[in-house]
Formats: C-alpha cells, structure tokens, sequence
C-alpha cells in the first residue's frame, strides 16, 4: 500500500506542478472546473491505494445504460 501512495504523490505532484501558476491565474469558473475534474481523479485515488472493489464509471454505465446497450446488441447480430 505504502509503494501505491507514493506513486500516487509523485504523480500528483509532477501533474499538478506543470499546472500550479495557471491555477493561481485562472477566475473562479476556471477552479470550479478544475474541482470538478479533481473529483474523478480523488475518487480514482483512492480506489488505487485501497485496491477497493468499489463501484466505477463502468458499473455505473452498465448499470445506467447496460440493458439498453444489451437489447440493442441482440437486435443488431438478429438484423
């Protein structure tokens, strides 16, 4: 766990330093933005270091979308 935080940190920090003074410049829409994209990839995370089985944007497709996208398969390999 330990070698999964720490390549968590590095990685955060060589991303988040190439983009450290455009988020001192940029308005408050800009840092909403970023939060935003900041969510994901704090949730992301966590399922890293954890090595959780917890639910994740391909679950949550499958469970939004998955029977319409399985009626629609069947359909195409009978047409």
């Amino acid at each position: 766990m330990a070698e999964r935080v720490l390549v968590l940190i590095l990685t955060g920090i060589a991303l988040f330093a190439v983009n450290a003074s455009r988020v001192r410049r940029s308005n408050r829409r800009e840092r909403w933005i970023l939060v935003l994209f900041a969510v994901p990839a704090v949730y992301l995370g966590l399922m890293y270091i954890t090595d959780g089985d917890w639910p994740n944007l391909h679950d949550l497709a499958n469970g939004s979308v998955g029977r319409i996208a399985h009626l629609m398969v069947k359909w195409f390999e009978h047409t």
